[in-house]
């Protein structure tokens, strides 16, 4: 591990209140049917516990036509949780196949500064409580949930050469049809982003600690975007459906 990591797992352990009660979180790995515009995908989510009390949280997606590879995508962020906040550590991008795009971003909480890189080209960010990067966010965002916490679901995120803020509203409770069967789920959207004006749908699996289920997305452009569970283990148990109903006796 490099002496940055090591760094700022110490402090963020030192001002922790708590640090064994904030192991909250669980590993699960999930995979996914996504579609893009009719293009064909499959996708993995997984978290993983590592070393010192780090949370790494992956994301790869693979899309094809016609039976071939036409892009892959890779997410990455390494964060820690405290007993109050989720802390992020790094984060990477890297698209490949038609087009290529990389970016990462490296905090330096000590600093109070982040360097946030795309495609080569460097900036330095300015660090407050609470600022974090896509995956990390959302990651944070179900924590919210998990815990009950929906009356403000605000989230900064680096992008780029800049903080966005990113604002998202509870919709409600619904049953919802999946590959699986039946799911219980907490839906939410995105109610606003400030750089750009999209819709995002969100459903959460209450029954296996909020797991992503469900993801639908469209931009003024008209991109559509949908990611759907196909199959999971959350914590090495499977994702089942919820029982039916069965009646009773007479």
């Amino acid at each position: 591990m490099n002496p940055f990591l090591k760094t700022a797992i110490a402090f963020y352990l030192i001002i922790s209140e708590s640090f064994v009660s904030a192991q909250q979180a669980v590993e699960f790995t999930a995979n996914y049917k996504a579609s893009t515009n009719g293009i064909g995908a499959t996708a993995i989510r997984k978290l993983e516990i590592l070393e010192g009390g780090l949370y790494r949280l992956s994301n790869s997606i693979e899309a094809s036509l016609a039976g071939q590879i036409i892009a892959k995508l890779i997410q990455t962020s390494e964060f820690h949780l405290g007993a109050e906040h989720l802390v992020p550590l790094s984060y990477n991008y890297l698209l490949t196949g038609i087009s290529t795009e990389a970016s990462s971003i490296n905090y330096d909480w000590d600093a109070g500064l982040a360097l946030s890189n795309e495609n080569g080209e460097n900036w330095p960010i300015k660090l407050t409580s609470g600022v974090m990067d896509e995956l990390s966010h959302q990651f944070a965002l179900r924590q919210q949930i998990k815990k009950g916490n929906t009356d403000t679901l605000e989230f900064q995120l680096i992008d780029g050469d800049e903080i966005e803020l990113h604002r998202y509203r509870l919709v409600g409770k619904e049953v919802l049809n999946t590959a699986l069967g039946k799911l219980n789920s907490t839906q939410i959207e995105l109610a606003q982003v400030e750089s750009n004006e999209r819709t995002t749908k969100i459903w959460l699996a209450d029954d296996w600690q909020y797991l992503l289920v469900k993801i639908e997305q469209l931009d003024q452009s008209g991109l559509r975007i949908k990611l759907e569970l196909e199959s999971a283990t959350v914590s090495g148990n499977k994702v089942v459906p919820m029982l039916e109903p069965t009646g009773f006796a007479n």
